[in-house]
């Protein structure tokens, strides 16, 4: 499979990774010194290309998935896929648009997948919480308007996963936010959670990435980011059989997003 990738950033050399380990070619990458603004409006038009993959800042992940869907191209879009529902919403009506979802092959949630049961109750503690520096602030992820801030950034795979492992939201709530930290409760009909998301621990804390079930903690990376976890390598080779998360598969939890951030009132 031939890739076109568009952006550069931290997590392009995971992505370099996976598609060498699968086989794949990437004939054309867009980044800051390949053509400025939006040259990546042509390479998403290359003709020997299979597939686009889309690593830009959140707020430009919509427009261009859209138009390398219009070319023709298998979108791979790492997550959030987009920080409106109704984005996803139209991204869901095509069927080649795929969003990078990596937990969903970490061993942890596998073996939750297969022992969680509907006639269950589970009460959560959902603890998403990272230290990240000033550098980090300064850049795109520090924009509400350009990342959708840290629930999309860093919530959008837990808050999929809680939604995939247990069911549906019932009634949520946010009740802290300060542009950096949110923390509220979902509650549904088996089970509920309360959830921390955050990207201002301190730098001597305890960072987390768990999920604590009925006193039973969970933990999805032992490392800093999980991203190192090396997952990746899943997704693509899913790629390769025509597989994937779809955008109708992660809208319920974008919508549960918007929610949240829509229920807060400081």
């Amino acid at each position: 499979m031939k890739f076109i990738v568009i952006g550069t950033g931290f997590i392009f050399r995971k992505h370099l990774q996976a598609i060498n380990q699968i086989g794949g070619k990437i004939i054309d990458v867009c980044d800051i010194t390949h053509g400025r603004g939006e040259e990546w409006k042509n390479i998403v038009k290359n003709l020997d290309a299979d597939c686009a993959v889309v690593l830009t800042p959140n707020y430009l992940h919509y427009d261009i998935a859209k138009a390398a869907s219009d070319a023709g191209k298998i979108v791979l879009c790492e997550k959030p896929l987009a920080i409106k529902a109704e984005h996803v919403k139209d991204l869901a009506q095509r069927k080649n648009v795929f969003v990078v979802q990596q937990l969903r092959y970490h061993r942890e949630y596998q073996k939750l997948k297969k022992e969680i049961t509907p006639d269950g109750h589970y009460n959560i503690k959902m603890n998403i919480s990272v230290y990240r520096d000033q550098y980090y602030f300064d850049g795109w992820k520090g924009s509400m308007e350009k990342s959708g801030g840290p629930l999309f950034t860093m919530g959008a795979h837990y808050f999929e996963a809680l939604l995939n492992l247990f069911g549906p939201a019932q009634k949520i709530s946010m009740s802290f936010f300060d542009g950096k930290t949110g923390k509220g409760k979902i509650e549904a009909k088996n089970y509920n959670c309360d959830w921390i998301v955050s990207v201002g621990a301190n730098i001597d804390e305890s960072w987390k990435r768990e999920f604590v079930i009925n006193g039973e903690a969970v933990n999805f990376s032992a490392k800093e980011n999980l991203a190192e976890e090396n997952l990746h390598r899943f997704v693509y080779k899913d790629l390769l059989d025509g597989k994937g998360v779809t955008p109708e598969e992660v809208l319920p939890s974008i919508e549960l997003i918007e929610k949240l951030y829509g229920s807060y009132h400081s």
